[in-house]
């Protein structure tokens, strides 16, 4: 695989990590307004938090700023997760000295608020190299290979100068041109469908589709999905969480206590047992509980052999337990790997079938 190794220094970072801690003759700023901003803030005063650009208002005791009333001999710290590389290059056209919340946590060893799904990485793959070896043999294309390599060396190093070339790219996302055949007719289950933010791609990409199963276990968030598509045609919309059996919970369960979709249940079934029809396509973005469902999927993906984009970002083992999973109910996919986001977020796992549509 040829990754940089779990040694690898960033000597830069490291230093103005340093001077963020120790100098008191440089003014210091925290860039984005977040949890992770305010860890630090726990362990450190600054001299102001500037917000995203856009926005002016006031903190409980800080005056948020904007960035042209920042010192240009400052050091910036910045705690933006969605869009990283977007506010590095708008910071070094503005000639700021600055450095991301990864290489402070680095760096720092201050105990700080962990950023998600990156942390449990390390000893995940200290154990398992091997099993990673096997994912990357398993890619298809030379991208996927690629892309592996890229977001694994981010993940050892916490070094976004390895995520470069990637973009916030929500349209490709599970609709991959590349990757995806034509398919006439299609079922596409939409699996952690949120507040129906796939459905407007679904619906782009495959305009004469039989069918849309749109399964989402937060009520709230299904009933803005309702909302907003009431007037679309064929979509059943299904309050449920998906894993690996059926079971209903006393309360509500959280199944990822850092992610962004809030995915809670408190009824949970399996695809092979909410769906009887044939799918086509299933996209999974379940934050945390991919491979329960997949194995709750067996017999859809033996019936129907679907094609699968699954999210595997949320828990570092996902990398080669969800092709092991997959590839033990089924072993006749090609398997891809793209990444849609600046950031940690977005990557996923495709399950092309070596079929000719």
């Amino acid at each position: 695989m040829n990754l940089v190794g779990l040694d690898y220094v960033n000597e830069k970072d490291k230093e103005l990590t340093k001077l963020f801690i120790e100098s008191k003759s440089i003014k210091k700023y925290i860039l984005g307004i977040n949890k992770l901003g305010k860890s630090v803030l726990k362990h450190l005063e600054v001299d102001g938090i500037i917000d995203d650009f856009t926005r002016v208002q006031k903190s409980r005791k800080k005056t948020v700023l904007q960035i042209e009333e920042v010192p240009k001999d400052s050091i910036i710290l910045t705690v933006a997760t969605g869009s990283p590389l977007e506010v590095n290059i708008k910071l070094d056209e503005l000639g700021y000295t600055h450095f991301n919340y990864l290489a402070f946590i680095k760096y720092s060893k201050l105990d700080l608020v962990h950023p998600p799904f990156i942390m449990d990485f390390k000893d995940d793959f200290l154990q398992n190299e091997s099993n990673y070896q096997k994912t990357y043999n398993l890619l298809a294309d030379k991208k996927s290979k690629e892309v592996f390599k890229k977001v694994l060396n981010f993940k050892m190093t916490f070094d976004l100068e390895f995520m470069k070339g990637f973009t916030n790219n929500f349209d490709e996302q599970y609709f991959d041109k590349d990757l995806i055949p034509e398919i006439k007719d299609i079922s596409f289950l939409d699996g952690g469908a949120y507040v129906g933010d796939t459905l407007p791609n679904i619906i782009k990409n495959f305009p004469d589709y039989k069918k849309i199963y749109c399964i989402e276990p937060n009520n709230l968030h299904l009933k803005i999905a309702k909302r907003d598509f009431s007037t679309q045609r064929d979509i059943e919309f299904i309050n449920c969480g998906l894993g690996n059996k059926k079971q209903e919970t006393s309360k509500t369960q959280e199944l990822q206590d850092n992610c962004a979709h809030d995915y809670q249940a408190e009824n949970i079934d399996t695809i092979d047992n909410l769906i009887k029809e044939k799918v086509d396509f299933i996209k999974l973005d379940i934050e945390g509980a991919e491979q329960d469902t997949i194995i709750g999927s067996k017999q859809t993906i033996l019936n129907h052999h679907p094609i699968l984009a699954i999210c595997i970002y949320h828990k570092a083992q996902d990398w080669y337990k969800v092709p092991e999973l997959v590839l033990g109910i089924r072993n006749d996919y090609k398997v891809y790997i793209r990444h849609y986001m600046e950031g940690i977020y977005e990557t996923v796992m495709y399950f092309i079938p070596k079929v000719d549509y």
